[in-house]
């Protein structure tokens, strides 16, 4: 699994992400974003689930973002910040939209 990274990541605090994910249902705390993906800490994917998920969070702005399709890009499997970046499939547009806003007001109040 390798990431390209396209754009920059912004800090998430107190963020937690639902990861549905055949019959399993899972919840991370969310390290980072980025208008494309984010990354999940203690997030290691076993063989006996799919890399590809469904996601839902809310952004500390208050949008709430339901049933993101995501798959896993990269996995960090040592180290202090062990987890797996997710990368968004398929956005609709308000979705795209919704995130782009929140990066650009991240960028503003210098916290990427």
């Amino acid at each position: 699994m390798q990431e390209r990274r396209n754009s920059d990541r912004t800090a998430l605090l107190h963020c937690y992400v639902k990861e549905e994910n055949g019959d399993y249902l899972f919840s991370y705390k969310a390290l980072n974003l980025s208008e494309e993906g984010i990354f999940l800490e203690g997030k290691i994917c076993t063989s006996k689930h799919e890399p590809f998920s469904r996601v839902s969070f809310s952004l500390p702005n208050g949008i709430i973002l339901k049933n993101l399709s995501a798959r896993i890009v990269r996995e960090v499997r040592s180290g202090t910040k062990r987890g797996a970046a997710y990368e968004f499939l398929n956005l609709d547009e308000h979705t795209r939209l919704a995130l782009k806003k929140y990066f650009c007001e991240s960028l503003l109040r210098g916290s990427a």
